[in-house]
């Protein structure tokens, strides 16, 4: 079966769902419930022996242009989250790497960068030395493309990889599973066109 895909601002605390399997019937907070980053499912509570249970619903969040065109209708809390989100946008977008000439001279021969993170900012390292900072984002896939373009901008062919930490990963990946061979693959290139340069580290 297809699952429903419910509006956040619809009737989805009150609809009911229906088990095309087992005939339970309920509402998707009484049904089986996981939260992800971006949405909500939901899987039906009732009895299936060994086979799987059937996903009766998601419940996508709305996106932030989507809070604010229902601003009048949003809760104290709700409205609270969304100056959250706002904030939170404001100071990556004030504190972001824009340009290569903002990143440090760094003389090394050879550069093996982390792609690290510290409590709510990504860092990016050389050993202990901190390279760059700035807020963390999450499914970061597309901002490690732009670092790593930055990077490449500055450092040229001296730059060998960018390698995420464990503290970082949550946070790159998220919930796309795809992501972390993405990563893989670009690391992959920047170390083919490091040998291509023919850059070694002296002896």
């Amino acid at each position: 079966m297809t699952a429903l895909i419910l509006d956040y601002f619809g009737d989805w605390r009150t609809r009911p769902l229906v088990c095309p399997t087992c005939g339970w019937t309920g509402t998707f907070e009484e049904g089986w419930t996981e939260l992800y980053e971006a949405l909500q499912d939901c899987q039906c509570p009732g009895e299936h022996g060994s086979g799987p249970r059937p996903m009766l619903a998601v419940l996508p969040y709305p996106t932030l242009q989507q809070w604010q065109a229902h601003a009048g209708r949003l809760s104290p809390g709700e409205r609270a989250y969304i100056g959250q989100i706002e904030n939170g946008r404001d100071r990556f977008n004030r504190l972001k790497l824009r340009m290569a000439s903002q990143l440090p001279d760094l003389p090394d021969p050879v550069l093996d960068l982390l792609w690290d993170q510290e409590a709510e900012d990504l860092v990016i390292r050389l050993g202990a030395r901190e390279v760059w900072r700035e807020p963390v984002r999450y499914e970061a896939l597309w901002r490690y493309e732009q670092v790593l373009a930055l990077l490449q901008a500055k450092y040229g062919p001296r730059l060998r990889d960018l390698a995420p930490t464990p503290a970082a990963e949550y946070h790159l990946y998220g919930d796309q599973t795809a992501h972390p061979a993405a990563v893989q693959r670009l690391r992959g290139r920047l170390r083919q066109a490091w040998e291509a340069a023919g850059t070694r580290q002296p002896c």
